[in-house]
């Protein structure tokens, strides 16, 4: 009996979110909490099973409002959107702890263990303990209005800076220097993309990939991605793999962009005019919270298809999506629906008031992606325009684009309708070719392959279904314009680089990756700069940095650039020394010079004496600025420069009027004589 009461008292601790106090409850590893606002509730629910498996309240003061649910591992916190009080949600004991009023429309984040809170509206970052929802060290203030945060794999947090063009991260109680993404003012995204920051400037239509050591890889996306107003395109606030999906509000354009390669895909839908959320991805589908509708668009990029939406609220609702684990989620926060959907397309649907629903009522069709409001099997999704039966043939649907290596492919969704005699493609610029010339209706594929082109310039392309009519006349339907698409890729990283310094400054070489159009050369050290040089017929590269002639340590950068954008840079760390070179001693005749251990001549330690030695040969190392000099007796040499020398195995510091080295012996003769490390 006793046993038999402490299995009914977890089962309804789990169920209804009350029980003994010392009680620690499992819940499933893969799973997700979600928010039940309407019932005062959070509830976990058990991924693969699609069940909830634990629940609790909110605090009473919460209850009717907007929440958010934030969770990373074993922390789980409930954030009042209302009132900015944050709460903690204990998993093994099922109940709300600590409570804090952190302010309202504060930013919260949780990830890799730590967590933070981002005041967009002053500027202010502050890392907080994830338990006691305390400050830990100190805050760091960066310029408003700050974009949506995130944290990346090592628990930094990034924060976009609009006002500044930047993105900056946090860590520590320190912000970090700084990574310019754009101009001042632009629209700026911030995705996490397997846990490295992704920062897409709407503006600019570019998305720089910030990478672990501080490289960067930048695409430029099509110009469509300029034309999404205010706000900037809708990009997720993370993603579980390298591909980041972006929609264009308005234009209904879908780019994915891998982060890894920097190649994108990008496609013209034909998408109802609703309120949509970021699009999240999934395996190769693509699903867009639509809020009108209550419900998931998916389009499969594979096929170049709509399947039928997945409708999650039943009612215009606002829809929290997110992929988690490698399953994907989508819950109506304020109502008792919420949806799962695996890596293969399979979805269940959640009850978070009740663990099992038996039927329920019928719902409306929900509107297809350009179509007629009729949902497509789940078995055989179909075109979202079918034609009834003996009607004229639509358009192409789902244009799509993708960038190769002096190509440009051409996807589209085929026609459905009577006559058709095959597809053709439009708007090809002279010096052009497209392959196949056409393409008979069938079974595919439907694709175009373009060769040429420049990689500076942006082309569109229309697809054209031609048909017969019923009177026997050939006919043709067009499709939409596609997405501007440049025949080249980002392009890869430079190999083999090298540094050498030389009586010409730097010598930097390197082995060229295909498709660049020019480079771009940084060095950081004792001297720091940038450099654009033209790319050169062959892959070995070289450019001579005639204004880096100071030894000292240095590392260097190398990223090829073209009109896809600029990739991943190359890094070298060298420690670079000039070259020793034999100049005269002058104006040393019937006297004596001074070689210092300091450069110094009025008092440094004399470490050897030359006499009369006009035309001697020394070798001179380095020059430095050292303690001003005037001689006692010629007032016309003066000066604060020295030659590092060796003479008669003696190394030392010369005053510079007594070695003719190159040019005014007051300045420095560099790059034929280097500066000295400082």
């Amino acid at each position: 009996m006793a046993v038999g009461l402490t299995g009914v008292l977890v089962i309804a601790a789990v169920v209804y979110g009350v029980g003994v106090a010392s009680a620690k409850y499992r819940i499933a590893d893969v799973g997700a909490w979600l928010a039940a606002g309407s019932r005062g509730l959070v509830v976990h629910v058990n991924g693969p099973a699609a069940k909830v498996d634990g629940k609790t309240g909110v605090p009473p003061q919460m209850r009717g409002h907007d929440i958010k649910i934030i969770q990373d591992g074993a922390t789980v916190l409930i954030v009042d959107q209302a009132t900015g009080v944050v709460s903690r949600l204990d998993p093994s004991q099922l109940d709300v702890g600590a409570s804090r009023p952190l302010g309202r429309g504060l930013q919260v984040l949780a990830g890799a263990g730590r967590a933070y809170t981002v005041d967009s509206v002053k500027g202010v970052l502050q890392q907080i303990d994830p338990v006691a929802l305390t400050p830990v060290g100190a805050p760091a203030s960066l310029s408003p209005v700050l974009g949506q945060a995130g944290i990346d794999a090592r628990g930094a947090l990034w924060v976009p800076v609009s006002r500044d063009g930047q993105v900056t991260a946090f860590a520590d109680g320190r912000a970090q220097p700084p990574v310019r993404v754009g101009g001042p003012g632009d629209d700026l995204a911030l995705t996490m993309a397997a846990g490295d920051p992704v920062v897409v400037n709407s503006t600019a239509a570019t998305a720089t990939v910030v990478r672990p050591s501080g490289t960067r890889l930048t695409v430029a996306l099509p110009a469509t991605v300029r034309q999404a107003g205010r706000g900037g395109v809708l990009a997720p606030p993370a993603t579980d793999g390298k591909t980041v999906p972006l929609l264009v509000p308005g234009a209904g354009s879908l780019v994915t962009v891998d982060t890894d390669t920097g190649r994108y895909s990008s496609t013209r839908l034909a998408v109802p005019k609703h309120r949509y959320r970021p699009p999240q991805m999934l395996g190769h589908k693509v699903y867009i919270p639509d809020e009108t509708a209550g419900a998931l668009l998916v389009y499969d990029s594979a096929g170049n298809r709509f399947e039928a939406p997945v409708p999650v609220s039943g009612r215009p609702a606002r829809l929290d999506v997110f992929v988690r684990d490698g399953l994907l989620w989508a819950n109506d926060p304020a109502g008792p629906h919420a949806v799962v959907i695996d890596g293969q397309g399979a979805r269940k649907g959640i009850d978070k008031y009740r663990d099992k629903v038996a039927g329920g009522p019928v719902r409306r069709a929900l509107p297809q992606p350009g179509g007629s409001g009729a949902p497509a099997p789940r078995t055989a999704p179909r075109d979202p325009r079918r034609q009834p039966p003996d009607a004229p043939p639509g358009a192409p649907l789902n244009v799509s684009v993708t960038p190769g290596a002096g190509t440009m492919r051409i996807d589209f969704q085929p026609s459905e309708g009577e006559g058709v005699i095959g597809y053709a493609l439009k708007d090809v610029p002279s010096g052009l070719a497209a392959s196949p010339p056409a393409i008979a209706p069938g079974a595919g594929p439907f694709t175009f392959t373009i060769t040429g082109g420049d990689c500076a310039r942006e082309y569109r392309f229309r697809v054209a279904v031609r048909y017969r009519d019923g009177g026997g006349r050939t006919r043709e339907q067009v499709s939409a314009p596609s997405d501007p698409a440049r025949p080249c890729v980002t392009p890869g990283a430079p190999t083999g680089l090298q540094a050498q310094a030389t009586a010409s400054g730097t010598k930097v070489s390197w082995t060229a990756p295909p498709g660049a159009s020019t480079y771009r050369i940084g060095w950081d050290g004792p001297v720091r700069g940038t450099r654009t040089v033209p790319a050169a017929t062959g892959s070995a590269m070289t450019a001579t940095l005639g204004d880096v002639w100071t030894n000292g340590p240095y590392t260097f950068t190398v990223a090829a650039v073209n009109g896809a954008g600029t990739g991943a840079a190359a890094t070298l760390d060298a420690r670079l020394t000039g070259p020793a070179t034999t100049y005269p001693v002058e104006r040393n005749g019937n006297s004596n010079a001074y070689i210092r251990a300091t450069a110094d001549a009025n008092s440094g330690t004399t470490i050897a004496t030359m006499t009369d030695n006009n035309g001697t040969l020394v070798v001179v190392h380095c020059q430095v600025k050292g303690a001003y000099y005037k001689h006692p007796k010629d007032s016309n040499l003066a000066g604060d420069m020295y030659a590092k020398i060796t003479w008669s195995g003696k190394t030392g510091y010369l005053i510079g009027y007594l070695v003719d080295t190159p040019g005014d012996w007051r300045s420095p003769a560099g790059p034929a004589v280097w500066t000295c490390e400082p």
